[in-house]
């Protein structure tokens, strides 16, 4: 696991001193050792945390002859494999790790070979012979690569947003339009950034520097289709297969290994195939709260006791997520307002006291249909044939007037659900997330911000979603959801905190549920298999209802969210007061005083739970005085 930079100059060769600051700005990417190529006209630096191949697999890495140079952040599982046949055409190695396989495999198969990695990725390879620099990114996204491509053809690229910034070959201005989508979306979206003049490359995209031109395609995207003709019992089977020789591949390490541990569903998967194939005492981490209706800690604990793990669990108060908010945002990056953010990162701090690398259950909502909106959709679409007047005056009526409890999560309060119909009737059908998970939709986004910023917002939030859902390989409406969720949200939100928050502690975390061949499995997995009347994931829980406890199994899905509506009514209500009203805060352009002022009024005086929204105002707040103070409008 490694961060990684570089710069291709048309005119002239990058200097080391530049690479060196670059490198030294994402050290807690990498704190074991740094490498650099410089060749005019590129340069390639790389900083790296050791997990497999410990003595020789120092970076950058070499073909035989020396002329085609790779830096590379991420694990391939299916290295060994690739290796064999490698040998067998004639490649000589000299290192026993991952990353020297991609250089062989691209001199066999070119840009080609990066479609048959099965890992999790971003990488950088120069090929010498045709002058040519090589980025790409894995499937689902879990590594992450950013990108300036300059006016003089030069290209400056990232494992972090601020490792471009440290290059000191841009200042940046505020990307305006990526600011409406973070306040609608919580998270900014690929391939835009919360800069001008900074990119995303989106996940499954190669992109291909050649003389100042830029070449971005994409070399994989999620295929719903066709759907393979199975049993029951061979589906079942097939799972059971699938994910556990997946867990197998994902254990493979020269460190001490883990597992984040939820209790739910995935997680509890996860640990018991785990369990079942280490040699030793499994270590599992966990994460409480200190408001009761949001720790699940006991979950966990069943899990723990069935296999014995070695398990260890923190429980967040608000003072530490006061404590350690900046150091968050300074990690995260770009704005993220994802609430379990700071769960997270508390998470792997926990874990990366005891060991290098732990298995995580992302991705398996997205593989199996895991969200409670995927059920809701089929309901919400009855609800939107009422007459308007039924659902507008008389179900949002009565909603609006019925108090909400914080300290109740809102996917577990029938008055937030009750509250969220409104909401979810009007937005388009093609933005699930969006309809039921949205805290600021886009016609309250412009009236949140200032009349200078609504007249520079273009396409909506809904409208990248809608876009998703459109070009999606699918035909179904469930497939097309799936497919946008796992193209945005899963990409955009949850493996970006998975990843900043883990390399944020020097933690690398890994995430079977995205392995090719689960994925393979899940895409093409009949509804029936994933929803079956109330029940969802129902080829995983029949998969392994032998090995998880009942209450495990049966367990719907619960979101990983921190109670800050409780907290910014309590222990953090100065604070947030004290940050969003400083004349500091108002003073920046972009948002309406008076607004800010009615969402604190009315969450301090539990009119309304703007818990949400208030978070993401403060985070975003919290980035433009940490990371980027200096950066202009």
């Amino acid at each position: 696991m490694c961060g990684i930079c570089g710069i291709v100059n048309r005119n002239t060769p990058p200097l080391q001193a530049t690479l060196q600051q670059m490198c030294q700005t994402m050290i807690h990417r990498g704190p074991d050792e740094d490498g650099y190529f410089i060749q005019a006209p590129v340069g390639l630096g790389m900083r790296r945390l050791s997990i497999i191949d410990l003595t020789s697999g120092s970076q950058p890495i070499f073909n035989e002859t020396q002329d085609i140079a790779i830096i590379f952040n991420g694990e391939i599982y299916n290295y060994n494999t690739l290796r064999s046949e490698l040998v067998g055409r004639g490649h000589r190695f000299v290192t026993e790790g991952d990353t020297e396989t991609i250089v062989h495999a691209y001199e066999d198969d070119g840009i080609a070979a990066i479609a048959r990695l099965n890992g999790m990725f971003a990488l950088a390879l120069w090929d010498g012979r045709h002058q040519r620099l090589i980025l790409a990114r894995d499937r689902a996204g879990q590594k992450p690569l950013y990108y300036a491509h300059l006016p003089d053809g030069s290209l400056i690229f990232g494992s972090e947003l601020k490792v471009i910034l440290a290059s000191g070959a841009l200042t940046p201005s505020v990307n305006l339009q990526a600011l409406g989508h973070y306040l609608a979306m919580q998270y900014v979206p690929s391939p835009e950034t919360i800069l001008k003049g900074i990119h995303q490359l989106p996940a499954g995209h190669t992109l291909v520097w050649e003389a100042g031109k830029l070449t971005i395609e994409r070399y994989w995207q999620p295929s719903y289709l066709p759907k393979l003709n199975l049993s029951d019992a061979e589906w079942i089977q097939r799972t059971r297969a699938t994910v556990t020789a997946a867990v197998e591949r994902h254990m493979i390490s020269d460190v001490p290994i883990g597992a984040f541990l939820s209790g739910g569903l995935d997680s509890s998967v996860v640990v018991a195939v785990m369990a079942q194939l280490a040699s030793e005492r499994v270590k599992t981490f966990s994460i409480g709260f200190d408001v009761a209706a949001y720790s699940e800690t006991d979950h966990a604990r069943r899990i723990a006791e069935r296999y014995q793990t070695e398990h260890h669990e923190f429980i967040v108060s608000a003072q530490q997520v006061t404590d350690v908010l900046p150091q968050v945002v300074y990690y995260a990056d770009q704005p993220l307002a994802d609430t379990s953010l700071m769960a997270t990162f508390l998470l792997a701090k926990l874990t990366r006291e005891h060991v290098t690398l732990a298995l995580t259950g992302d991705g398996g909502d997205e593989a199996f249909a895991g969200y409670t909106r995927y059920l809701l959709d089929k309901a919400l679409a009855v609800y939107r044939r009422l007459p308007s007047r039924v659902r507008l005056q008389w179900v949002d009526g009565l909603a609006k007037q019925l108090p909400h409890n914080p300290e109740v999560p809102t996917d577990r309060s029938w008055i937030a659900g009750l509250q969220r119909l409104g909401q979810a009737s009007s937005v388009s059908y093609k933005a699930s997330i969006l309809a039921w998970g949205s805290f600021f939709t886009d016609g309250a986004v412009r009236q949140l911000v200032t009349p200078e910023v609504a007249a520079a917002l273009g396409r909506t939030a809904v409208d990248v979603m809608a876009e998703q859902y459109d070009n999606a390989l699918a035909d179904s409406h469930l497939d097309r959801t799936l497919s946008a969720d796992f193209i945005t949200y899963l990409a955009d939100d949850l493996l970006v905190k998975a990843d900043r928050m883990s390399m944020g502690n020097s933690l690398e975390t890994r995430a079977p549920f995205l392995d090719n061949e689960v994925l393979a499995l899940a895409l093409h997995m009949p509804e029936r298999m994933r929803i079956r009347g109330t029940t969802q994931k129902v080829a995983l829980r029949r998969a392994f209802a032998d090995v998880i406890p009942p209450e495990n199994v049966q367990r719907i899905k619960r979101g990983f969210g921190m109670p800050v509506g409780a907290w910014l009514r309590g222990h953090m209500a100065g604070y947030a007061r004290e940050v969003l009203l400083d004349p500091v805060t108002l003073g920046r352009g972009l948002l309406r005083p008076e607004g800010v002022q009615t969402l604190l009024n009315d969450h301090m005086s539990g009119k309304a739970d703007h818990g949400q929204r208030l978070w993401a105002l403060l985070t975003l707040e919290l980035w433009f005085r940490g990371v980027y103070k200096g950066v202009r409008q």
